[in-house]
């Protein structure tokens, strides 16, 4: 009876694990506004803060556009300065030797929306490694795995939240949640990129389906 007993749970228990695995992703987009209005979500601005320096932040403005389309520009005694845009082609950066923006080489475009809403359809196979604790919070710990590609998420074990995330580029810790327009958003956002300085990203404006006009995304 026990090694009929082990038996089953061999074969189960991959399919238990994945199931946690989804219904904890599809609880945290419940919490966060639900995936139906995830997927109206069509273009996004957002502007706020990024800080290298405590004594010096920069103003940031963010604008997305699906399928994808990106214009992020620091904005510095009212001047906006493009630090990288993509026209669905192309990608740019402003050079001030030229004093113009130019062809940004090597570049690879993210996605517009993350990568576990819909995560089946991008690929990906989701793994539950557990439950864990993140400065004695609890957290569900789930791996996206795509090939090689391994992405990592904490969600909070209470609500949800997406506490911290993890790729072989950099670590984000999220934090200080708020709701705009029906979608739940971190608006603390700390990044530590493997191999170079840590920083922080704070929002204080996030308009889910803002009007932008095209001409935002010719550079």
């Amino acid at each position: 009876m026990a090694k009929r007993l082990s038996f089953l749970w061999l074969i189960l228990s991959p399919l238990l694990f994945a199931q946690s695995a989804q219904s904890i992703i599809e609880k945290h987009f419940e919490n966060t506004g639900g995936t139906a209005r995830w997927d109206r979500l069509n273009t996004i601005y957002i502007k706020g803060e990024v800080i290298m320096d405590v004594n010096n932040p920069v103003t940031l403005s963010i604008e997305h556009r699906r399928p994808y389309f990106k214009r992020v520009s620091f904005i510095i005694d009212g001047k906006e300065t493009l630090s990288e845009g993509y026209d669905g082609k192309n990608a740019y950066t402003f050079s001030p030797e030229k004093n113009q923006n130019v062809p940004l080489a090597n570049y690879t475009p993210d996605a517009f929306e993350t990568d576990i809403l819909h995560y089946e359809k991008k690929g990906f196979k989701a793994d539950f490694l557990g439950k864990e604790k993140i400065d004695n919070q609890e957290v569900f710990h789930i791996r996206l795995v795509k090939n090689t590609v391994k992405i990592d998420y904490w969600f909070d074990a209470k609500n949800y939240n997406l506490v911290q995330s993890e790729d072989d580029k950099e670590k984000i810790i999220y934090s200080d949640f708020k709701v705009f327009d029906g979608l739940k958003f971190a608006t603390h956002m700390h990044y530590e990129p493997k191999g170079g300085h840590d920083y922080v990203i704070v929002f204080n404006q996030i308009k889910p389906n803002a009007p932008i006009n095209e001409k935002r995304f010719k550079f």
